[in-house]
């Protein structure tokens, strides 16, 4: 005669299966400004070398902008490498090139990336 096991059992197993397997929740992806005086409204990622910006991550903030030695959250990407445009609050743009974002999660912005703003 079979052995017929009930649904509590089947939920038990389930959700031990559960807690025992990694998390697979999407990367979150943040820029530091480390600059010693510099507000950024404008913070946009491009695929490096294509020039096609993607949204305002600035407004991601709830003043929407960041502030020297502010975290902010980048949304909306995966793993890669891109460019990044920043605009101060006085309007000046400089675009860093080349940020790798393939095995980190995080980058920052320094006053020495600020060399070249127009």
């Amino acid at each position: 005669m079979p052995v017929r096991l009930k649904p509590r059992f089947w939920a038990m197993i389930g959700a031990l299966c559960a807690i025992s397997l990694p998390a697979s929740a999407a990367d979150r992806f943040f820029a530091y400004n480390l600059t010693e005086t510099t507000t950024f409204t404008g913070v946009f990622l491009a695929p490096e070398g294509t020039g096609r910006w993607g949204a305002n991550q600035a407004l991601n903030d709830k003043d929407k902008a960041i502030d020297p030695s502010e975290r902010l959250p980048i949304k909306d990407i995966t793993r890669g490498t891109f460019d990044v445009k920043l605009i101060d609050r006085k309007g000046h743009t400089c675009i860093v090139r080349g940020v790798d974002l393939r095995n980190d999660t995080t980058f920052e912005i320094r006053d020495s990336d600020l060399k070249d703003c127009v």
